[in-house]
């Protein structure tokens, strides 16, 4: 089996990718205990009681807060989701933000590591990292994987848009989240939007004359056009999700999947992620784990 991990900055876009695949390429939410994902993720690699996931997640509790205690450390794995027809299991992961670098290296080294001791289920891997353009724009914000990723993945220069780079150590690809070709700005919220204004679109005119109609341009909902999506998207979505955040709209009980089948922006992520060009390999062993 193989497998991509998907590094995200944030939940919901964890969410739009898991949807997206779901709706695009018949990916099934793996849903399922960890120890039954593939190793090195799951079961019981070779010379580990605990498989990747388990060990990332082991702390000394005593020494956190409550708070602390409550969350796993970042970079944190989120969900998984799998196409049984390729045999690729695609393992989101949330970053917190586009300039963690550091922390997903190491990361992706203990995954290295992992799979050097072999044999393992999953055979080989590819890395996805998943951007919003913001007010930088497409170009500074590949500029900033570059300088983040090299020292670990190696010469990124050809490194672009919704393409994939063959690394050091494995395939690595980055998509920047950005309005069009000819704006190179923008976040996931300017494709969620409108989503949301055709899936409940009185509600939607409804949180637009309510956000517009109130804020004020001292107040963080006026401080660029991501923050003022979010809370029209998160406001349409309180008719039928009361208390909800953008996640759980974005979810599998919020927006319909007819919208991802649609949303342009999920045919292009979900065309990038399976275009990984995959060496060829008569050797590759076949998964001791099914996960579906």
């Amino acid at each position: 089996m193989k497998a991509v991990l998907v590094i995200c900055e944030g939940l919901h876009e964890i969410i739009f990718v898991q949807r997206s695949l779901g709706a695009l390429a018949g990916c099934d939410w793996f849903d399922r205990p960890i120890g039954e994902l593939p190793s090195p993720f799951g079961g019981t690699p070779p010379r580990s009681p605990k498989g990747l996931i388990a060990r990332h997640i082991e702390r000394d509790v005593d020494a956190l807060t409550l708070r602390g205690a409550a969350y796993p450390p970042l970079p944190q794995f989120e969900a998984a989701v799998v196409d049984e027809d390729s045999q690729t299991i695609y393992v989101l992961i949330r970053a917190n933000g586009k300039h963690q670098a550091g922390a997903v290296v190491r990361l992706l080294r203990d995954l290295d590591d992992a799979l050097d001791i072999g044999p393992v289920d999953i055979s080989r891997y590819a890395t996805a990292l998943l951007l919003d353009a913001n007010d930088e724009g497409l170009s500074a914000t590949l500029a900033t994987f570059r300088n983040g990723y090299c020292e670990h993945f190696g010469d990124l220069s050809t490194a672009d848009h919704a393409g994939w780079v063959d690394a050091q150590t494995c395939h690595v690809g980055v998509f920047v989240i950005h309005k069009s070709p000819s704006d190179p700005t923008g976040t996931l919220e300017g494709h969620l939007a409108p989503l949301a204004a055709a899936a409940w679109p009185r509600h939607f005119d409804a949180a637009c004359a309510f956000v517009d109609g109130g804020r004020q341009p001292d107040e963080a909902v006026s401080k660029g056009e991501a923050n003022r999506l979010k809370a029209i998207i998160t406001a349409t979505g309180q008719f039928q999700h009361p208390g909800a955040p953008l996640s759980t709209l974005v979810a599998r009980k919020g927006l319909p999947e007819a919208h991802f089948k649609t949303c342009k922006l999920s045919g292009d992520l979900v065309r990038f992620l399976q275009a990984v060009p995959w060496q060829e390999s008569s050797d590759e062993p076949a998964a001791q784990t099914q996960a579906s």
